[in-house]
Formats: C-alpha cells, structure tokens, sequence
C-alpha cells in the first residue's frame, strides 16, 4: 500500500535523523554518568516543560534499574522548575504510561534502557496521544534543550499516582476477554526482574490461568539473566515450561516492551512468527473494512502472508516504535509491528497484554502453540553485522552498497538502510543506532537461500568498503 501521508514524510524522516544530536530513534540511552546522568535528565525536564507550556502535567514511569529513581528525580525537578507538574507513577510498562498520559497528563517520559544491560539508562518523551514522539517533536525539542531555557515565574507541582499499574491490569483483562475465549492453561512467566515482572502474572491470573513465576521480582541489576528475551538468554525459561509441563512460556525485557514466547515443547518462538500471529487473529476480530499493518523494513515476509489471508494491506516504516506509530496515526493501520515481536495494538508497546492474547488466540484454535506455529509458513533468518573502519560514514557505504550488489533483485528500498527484494527472499544493511556496525539480516524460503543472501550482502559491504 502507499500511504502518500506517511511516504510523503521519509525523506523529511531521514534528514532529521542527520541533524538530531541528541535523540536516535526512540529517545537516548546511554551507560549512567558517562552517557546519561542526573545533570541531563534534568535538563530535558526542563526543555520538556518549556516545550509544552507553563502548567502542563507530564507523567513519569520507570523502569527497575538502580539508576530510576535518581534519573526520575532530577526530571522531575527540571519540570517542576521550568512550571510544569511532574506527575510520578512508579514502576510501569511502556504502555501503562501512555495510557496514563491519556487519561491525565499532556505528555511522558518513560526512565529506561529497555533490553539493554544494567548499567545502561535511558529516556523516552511520549506525547499527548500517548505515542512516542515524532521526529519533528524530537527536533523542536533538541532545539529548546540545546538553547537557553529560561524559568517560568511560578513553579509547576510534584504529584504521585500509585494505582497506574492497577488500572493497566484491568485494562488488559478487559481488552482480551474482549476478543478471545477464557480456556485455563498452565504458563511460566520470566519476567525478567523489570517491570511486567508482577503485572503479566496477575492478568494471566485474573484470566484464569495457573502461573508459574520464575524472575518476577524486580531487580535492577537484572542477576539472573540478560534483560534481552532472546533464544540463547531464555534457557532456564525453556528447561521450566518442559519439566512443568506448560502450555507455554512468556518472557520480557527490562522495561517490559518485549515479550518473547517458548512453546510447549520448550522452543523459543522467533519474534517476527509471534507479532505476525497475533496481528493475524487480533484483525480477524476486528469490524473495521479494512485491514491496515504497519511493519518495520527488518520484518520477516509472514507478514506478507498473513495480509494476503486477511485481504490486508501492509505499510513498512523505517526500524523504530515512533515510525510504526506514526503510521498507525496518519494511515490508520490497526497494529504495528517490529521484527523482534513487539507490537502495538495502541499507541505504544505492548509487552504483558501480549501473553493473555496468545493464550486466547490458543483457546480460540484450540491448538497448542508449536502447532498454532507451524500452520504458518516457515521462513529462514541470519541475522550478522560488520564493525565497520573508524571514522566510515555509514551513509557512504549503504550509497556504495546500492552499486556493488547484483541487480537481480525485484525491489530496492533506502527507506532505512538498503533493503533487496527478491522472489525468493530479502536482505537488508542497516545502521546500529548504538554502535559503529552495520547490521545485517537475510531471509529465504530455505536456509540455504537465506545463507545466499547473506552471501551477497556481505560481499557487496566488502566491495563499498574497498573504496578509498
């Protein structure tokens, strides 16, 4: 589908991208005091304030990290005295806070490094609608932040709000019996010491499931496991839901935004397979005429499938949660989803409703989830990357790249990275937006195919590096 509202805006996209200084592509994250420290966290509250207007509320929540609360009271302060009213709620998810934001705040800030390890923090700025700011947002507030921000005569209020989590609990409860049948099942939950650590048990519990709980207390230093939910983190997770004999298994990140699941049988389901599948059975109960899924250009072609059983049409945005919003926002498209298995049935996030929707889209198939699995088709990944010469301009390279590959392909995209298109399968060279790498991920039909692809890209990153 072209969405000329949202096409019409990459290039704009892309330019601001190379002029932030300070936000990537949600917010910064960096290793606390080196990358982010009290001192800039305060500084934002105020360019934040400023932004929005004397008396504006903003909403703050947190995820577990020991650095948080230190970060979450220098923002505070920098709102309040720039006459803003710094509304505190705690330890939440993503989505807990926009939903907040909604019902009682003109924006938000979400305290957190999401997957990244404990050392590390960040900030999110999240607007009135509760979605992640725009790139323009993010550009006029760099541009306050980098300016001199001066004081309002009256100073804003500190607030507190202990019941967010609470409400967000009933809200998921309500959402999926909503759509999908209650049918008890046994599921362990990691909850990976962050912050649906108590809020995925509960809303399975409420739906009638048993849960086994494993990691669901909050740990800011993350002992037990990477905060990233990948496959080779997720060990004890697997071995759990095989000698429980469970149904399956859910599993988040720090600040529970990603949500990763195991079957019965102990396999890690691959992120992109389990957003699809859920996009998939949450349109079907929908009324809307048309089915609209906003993807990222890193996203697995099940979507492609999934939209031709649906009569659906896909939108694929450059790789970040505010691009998939933003198509939600101007093309409308119901879900939005990223390679690995976030999705946002609103306008942020997802992590724990996303564990009471597979199991109802379970009880509604009846099926178990390796079986839910294979009635899709399967397709192959690699996923590499290449540490590139000090000093590279990353955007030289992927120039090069265009030149340096075979033009066989079917379809070529610069949205974000290079992306190539093939019959049979795709690859697609992108920049970290943390580190001097260029990521690289192919997929086929076959493992071979999908080895092929990667063949071809990293030879062609060979040859456009080459140049002098």
């Amino acid at each position: 589908m072209v969405c000329e509202d949202f096409t019409g805006k990459i290039d704009d996209y892309k330019n601001i991208r190379k002029q932030k200084k300070l936000f990537g592509t949600f917010g910064f994250r960096g290793v606390v005091n080196e990358g982010i420290g009290a001192d800039k966290a305060k500084r934002v509250g105020g360019a934040l304030a400023a932004y929005l207007g004397e008396g504006k509320t903003v909403a703050i929540g947190k995820d577990p990290r020991i650095s948080s609360p230190m970060l979450e009271e220098a923002l505070a302060e920098g709102i309040t005295e720039h006459g803003c009213n710094a509304l505190t709620l705690g330890i939440i998810t993503p989505n807990a806070l926009s939903l907040e934001i909604g019902r009682q705040a003109d924006a938000g800030v979400m305290i957190t490094a999401s997957h990244n390890p404990p050392e590390y923090n960040g900030i999110k700025c999240l607007n009135k609608k509760g979605m992640g700011f725009s790139p323009e947002e993010d550009f006029a507030l760099e541009k306050i932040y980098f300016g001199n921000i001066l004081p309002p005569s009256k100073k804003g209020k500190e607030l507190t709000d202990s019941g967010a989590g609470e409400r967000y609990r009933a809200h998921i409860v309500h959402y999926v019996k909503k759509l999908f049948p209650a049918k008890p099942m046994k599921i362990v939950v990691d909850g990976g010491g962050g912050s649906a650590s108590t809020v995925t048990p509960e809303t399975l519990e409420s739906l009638g499931h048993e849960v086994m709980r494993f990691n669901c207390k909050y740990d800011g230093m993350f002992r037990e496991r990477n905060p990233e939910p990948t496959d080779a983190n997720l060990e004890k997770l697997k071995n759990l839901v095989n000698s429980g004999n469970a149904d399956m298994g859910v599993a988040h990140d720090g600040d529970g935004d990603r949500t990763a699941f195991v079957d019965e049988n102990g396999r890690f389901i691959q992120g992109d397979v389990s957003a699809a599948i859920i996009a998939d059975h949450v349109l079907r109960q929908t009324k809307d005429r048309k089915n609209i899924i906003a993807v990222t250009i890193a996203f697995s072609n099940i979507i492609e499938h999934v939209a031709g059983t649906l009569g659906a049409e896909v939108i694929y945005t450059p790789v970040g949660e505010p691009y998939l919003a933003q198509a939600k926002l101007l093309c409308g498209a119901q879900v939005g989803l990223e390679e690995h298995g976030s999705v946002l049935l609103e306008w942020s996030r997802e992590g724990p409703m996303l564990a009471g929707v597979m199991a109802g889209i379970l009880a509604k198939e009846e099926l178990t989830l390796s079986e839910l699995v294979a009635s899709y088709p399967k397709y192959y990944q690699i996923k590499d990357a290449k540490t590139l010469p000090a000093g590279t301009g990353t955007e030289v390279i992927l120039n090069r790249l265009k030149q340096e590959i075979p033009q066989d392909y079917e379809r070529l995209s610069d949205m974000d990275g290079v992306r190539v298109d093939y019959a049979d399968g795709w690859f697609l060279v992108r920049a970290s937006g943390t580190e001097p790498k260029v990521r690289v991920f192919s997929e086929g039909k076959t493992e071979e195919r999908a080895r092929r692809l990667n063949k071809v890209a990293m030879e062609g990153l060979e040859r456009a590096m080459g140049y002098e």
